[in-house]
């Protein structure tokens, strides 16, 4: 009969291949139960097979700290390496380990998606020479040939709009 001890000391309750410990301690003779408890961190008649399960915890390897070899082309983290360029970085990014819970990326207040841009820069508004005001850039290829029409000068320039893409009239009339 083989003494088995909980990790948890004062146990009481049922544990593995169901023996019942009582205070921490339970007997079996069970050899798959005896095999489980010696992998598990159990004591198993004094001894104890696993010594990870009772030492202290592992610690995570900062990944800043771990030399690796890169191949191909080398790729950056907003986490690891944040510039002054980078779209909502992560929390505590480049001050803390990119892994651990200290760094965190930012939600949007009220939920949702979160954006994977910048948000574009604010329309002018309306346009101070033909008071319409002008479309924003998300906006149809039609809503931009409306607009560069009334930005026309005569009517080879209203003819050459119908015929131009969205990036041109855009380039042309969005300043």
């Amino acid at each position: 009969m083989a003494r088995i001890e909980t990790p948890v000391a004062g146990y009481t309750g049922d544990g593995p291949g169901g023996i019942h410990f009582v205070d921490g301690v339970a007997e079996t003779d069970d050899p798959a139960v005896i095999s489980y408890c010696h992998g598990a961190g159990y004591l198993v008649d004094g001894e104890r097979s696993n010594p990870l399960a009772a030492g202290p915890a592992l610690a995570v390897a900062d990944p800043r700290e771990v030399t690796t070899t890169v191949v191909g082309s080398p790729t950056r983290d907003a986490a690891v390496d944040p510039r002054p360029q980078d779209f909502r970085p992560p929390v505590n990014a480049g001050q803390a380990n990119p892994h651990g819970p200290e760094v965190y990326a930012p939600g949007l207040p009220g939920g949702g998606l979160q954006p994977t841009a910048p948000p574009a820069e604010p329309d002018a508004g309306p346009d101070t020479d033909s008071g319409t005001p002008r479309p924003a850039q998300a906006a149809p290829v039609a809503d931009w040939r409306a607009y560069a029409s009334t930005r026309a000068q005569d009517s080879d320039e209203t003819a050459a709009i119908e015929k131009m893409t969205k990036a041109e009239l855009i380039t042309k009339y969005g300043n």
